[in-house]
């Protein structure tokens, strides 16, 4: 029986079924069907990894507001934090506090000037890259004072004079003043 089966095979051993089935002619064709097929879904890939790098690059781009907006706030945060300190300090209380000269290379804006309000506040400005930021904060009720030539009409501008707060509490004011 096993040398039935045997002798009942194509004589070029054993072969593909294209191969013993098809003309020398016909199997050439087949070479050309594979690297058709190849070159599509070589296409196919790459039109995937485009579509998944634009995807990712679209939402990078609309994190960096984010980031900015964070990262101002936080800054804002920062001040409110040591105007806080500096009242319930007390008297003869004194803190300098040093805060960031700018938000990711670009200078920013305290607004001082609502710190004699009924509602005392400060206001962070910020113009970053996509958007112009602007936080409203509120501190303690106190008397502030402004001294100093680097404080200009209540605005303090991060990238004048010094990085520097002296915030000193007398007991009836707080004062403060930018380093020179």
């Amino acid at each position: 029986m096993t040398r039935q089966l045997l002798s009942s095979r194509p004589s070029g051993g054993l072969r593909g079924q294209a191969a013993t089935e098809r003309s020398p002619t016909s199997c050439r064709s087949l070479h050309g069907q594979a690297a058709t097929e190849f070159m599509l879904y070589t296409a196919v890939f790459m039109l995937i990894a485009i579509a998944a790098f634009i995807v990712v690059s679209d939402l990078q781009t609309s994190e960096v507001p984010l980031q900015q907006n964070t990262v101002a706030k936080e800054t804002g945060d920062g001040f409110v934090t040591a105007l806080t300190l500096a009242v319930k300090g007390g008297p003869g209380f004194s803190y300098n506090y040093s805060f960031p000269k700018t938000i990711f290379a670009r200078p920013y804006r305290m607004d001082l000037s609502n710190l004699a309000a009924q509602n005392s506040s400060i206001i962070i400005d910020y113009i970053g890259d996509y958007a112009n930021f602007s936080y409203q904060y509120d501190v303690p009720k106190y008397n502030y004072r402004i001294s100093g030539s680097c404080i200009s009409g209540s605005a303090l501008d991060s990238t004048a004079c010094s990085n520097t707060l002296m915030l000193t509490n007398d007991g009836e004011n707080l004062t403060i003043t930018q380093l020179p």
